[in-house]
């Protein structure tokens, strides 16, 4: 009975550590208070390694996104100063400003869709894991995937733990 408690709350909040990308509809702060959550959760995630999967899945999901928000936002920023400069390079209907007004307005659709699409992508991942379900991030998933499955190889053996038994990445790892 204990065990199944401990599972579910560790379930709940590996779901919180995904669902923290919500903040980021707040505009300004909102994606760095989703990173501060999954930074607390992760360094007190460290007697479960089913949290801690999922804490550094979710926050390294949200880095980059946030990383990639800031980017998109330069960008932006570059191409309103390129309509706004009035630039003499080219003429008529190939001109520099119009070539930079239609990227600018593409990229607007693209940052709007994008911006919202992470986060419900990210609060998709944090219900499913809330429900019982398993969450991989692409790329960002396995390779920390990998990477605990090769720590628990070199960890020392738990106390009463057969010899030769395999250790597989969501099984507790002694501090």
């Amino acid at each position: 009975m204990r065990q199944r408690l401990v599972e579910e709350v560790d379930r709940r909040v590996a779901a919180v550590s995904h669902l923290s990308i919500g903040f980021g509809l707040l505009i300004g702060v909102g994606f760095t208070v989703g990173l501060a959550i999954n930074l607390v959760i992760w360094l007190r995630s460290r007697r479960s390694s089913f949290v801690s999967f999922h804490a550094e899945q979710a926050g390294l999901y949200q880095l980059s996104v946030l990383i990639l928000n800031v980017v998109f936002v330069v960008i932006w920023i570059g191409g309103t100063m390129l309509l706004l400069g009035g630039s003499e390079i080219g003429n008529g209907l190939r001109s520099m400003p119009l070539l930079a007004l239609g990227g600018w307005l593409a990229l607007i659709g693209f940052t709007i869709v994008w911006y919202f699409g992470t986060i419900v992508y990210g609060v998709y991942a944090g219900l499913k894991v809330a429900f019982g379900g398993d969450f991989t991030y692409p790329i960002i998933g396995e390779r920390i995937r990998r990477q605990m499955a090769s720590k628990a190889a070199k960890r020392r053996p738990i106390k009463n733990e057969r010899p030769g038994s395999v250790v597989g990445p969501f099984d507790a790892i002694p501090d």
